[in-house]
């Protein structure tokens, strides 16, 4: 049975509706940019940063020399790593719209491996997930829109 909402509740339903929706994108955009990273020593994969009206700055650690371990795999290990959420004037799970929400890495070498100086990540990578947030946002949008 569909849900009965009064007139004087349709603003505050569907703002809880989008807020839903917002949290879904930002959170999923965040994991698919950390798991397409290409590793070597976790530092670029650790320096994604979420920031709330705001990009921030942020620099997962000292300067590693790269070991290459990992070079020439196109998949790079699961990270434990991609459970730590960096943030800066954010807090997940408190998404509100009107906000601006900006996923950034400041690395210097970070536009580099988006364009594909790594043999672990295409170039473009950082775009094409962008083009699959905006598929995944229509395919949440419609899915909490049918839940009651």
């Amino acid at each position: 049975m569909a849900r009965r909402i009064n007139l004087s509740q349709i603003g505050g339903y569907a703002e809880e509706k989008m807020e839903k929706l917002l949290r879904a994108v930002v959170f999923e955009t965040e994991t698919r940019l950390k798991l397409g990273s290409p590793v070597d020593t976790g530092r670029f994969r650790g320096s994604w940063v979420l920031g709330e009206n705001q990009a921030s700055a942020y620099d997962a650690g000292e300067y590693q020399p790269a070991t290459g371990k990992y070079r020439g795999q196109t998949q790079p290990p699961a990270s434990p790593a991609l459970e730590k959420r960096v943030s800066i004037g954010y807090q997940a799970g408190q998404e509100k719209i009107g906000n601006v929400y900006h996923i950034s890495n400041s690395l210097p070498y970070a536009e580099a491996l988006a364009n594909g100086h790594s043999t672990q990540a295409p170039a473009g990578w950082v775009d094409l997930i962008g083009r699959e947030m905006q598929a995944y946002a229509k395919q949440q949008a419609d899915r909490i829109g049918r839940e009651d």
